[in-house]
């Protein structure tokens, strides 16, 4: 116990180095998206970094869960959740899961926390597709890559947080997983998201709609 209280204390300063990081502001790609056929999109390289720490620790995952509205909203419209290597979409448009450690992931004082791979939000029944990859965490949200029907339309911002929401949460010592982490870490729908999802799907996501609940945790313990 007094090992992960350590790690809490490391955490805690990460985050708070985290939270001091510059947000860099999204850039603009075209749009309407075009129309196109639906398939696998491509995902080139992430931006150069200016540097590469560790990630917080060795290994743990992340559960991405939607909020119950979303579920309800894209089960109602036929909107299929696919993922992108290493992340992997949680059955019946549930959220998404992903591994995190040093082996994937990495720390960029420049860009904020990435995380490689993503999802795809599917819209079978205009043949539309989002798909939102290699994902930087920054203090005002999370910002991504974005492809409309494989059309890239650069990095943009897809959710938001409040910081006051998490970073307390951050050091939770979570000793029967081995680790230490958040449980409780509530994203937001960004404008550009919801633009984004109004225009493909007709979905009416708002600026600010409670989006998903990231719950993660970091362990050292095996």
């Amino acid at each position: 116990m007094r090992a992960l209280v350590r790690v809490a204390r490391i955490l805690a300063v990460g985050a708070a180095v985290f939270a001091a990081a510059p947000a860099a502001p999204a850039s603009a790609g075209p749009f309407p998206p075009i129309p196109g056929v639906p398939g696998a999109p491509s995902v080139p390289a992430p931006t150069a970094s200016c540097f590469q720490f560790p990630y917080f620790g060795p290994k743990g995952h992340a559960n991405f869960d939607f909020g119950p509205e979303i579920v309800r909203l894209l089960d109602e419209r036929g909107v299929r959740v696919e993922g992108i290597a290493p992340i992997e979409a949680k059955p019946g448009n549930k959220g998404i899961y992903m591994p995190i450690g040093w082996k994937q992931d990495h720390i960029d004082p420049c860009n904020g926390v990435y995380y490689p791979g993503g999802f795809v939000l599917n819209d079978v029944e205009s043949g539309h597709t989002a798909a939102i990859h290699d994902i930087y965490l920054r203090p005002d949200g999370a910002h991504a890559q974005v492809e409309i029907d494989g059309e890239p339309q650069g990095e943009q911002l897809v959710a938001t947080y409040r910081l006051e929401e998490f970073l307390p949460n951050v050091p939770t010592p979570r000793p029967l997983e081995g680790g230490i982490g958040p449980r409780h870490w509530p994203f937001y729908t960004s404008a550009y998201l919801s633009r984004t999802i109004r225009d493909l799907t007709g979905i009416p996501l708002n600026e600010g709609d409670y989006l998903a609940n990231l719950d993660a945790v970091v362990q050292y313990v095996p």
